[in-house]
């Protein structure tokens, strides 16, 4: 099992790091992408601690879930960002 976790874990880091990075990309279709990664980064960072939560893998408060889960919402804060800061200078 914790071997199962940790692979979840990696995994939802690796796509929550892609989804980041894709936001940096000037292109626009470097958003989309970087959109679709972090949804399936949040999907994975959700499976992670749901089964961490139940089984009470780790006990820290800080773990590759959380952090799979920040990095993987990196691009929706940045829309919602770009859709506010245009609405106030419009």
């Amino acid at each position: 099992m914790e071997n199962k976790i940790k692979i979840i874990g990696v995994c939802s880091i690796v796509l929550g790091s892609i989804a980041a990075l894709l936001c940096i990309i000037p292109i626009s279709s470097g958003v989309f992408f970087a959109v679709l990664t972090g949804f399936l980064g949040t999907i994975c960072s959700s499976i992670y601690i749901f089964i961490d939560t139940r089984n009470e893998i780790n006990t820290k408060k800080i773990t590759p879930g959380v952090i799979g889960l920040i990095l993987s919402s990196i691009p929706i804060v940045l829309i919602l960002a770009v859709i506010v800061l245009s609405k106030i200078n419009h």
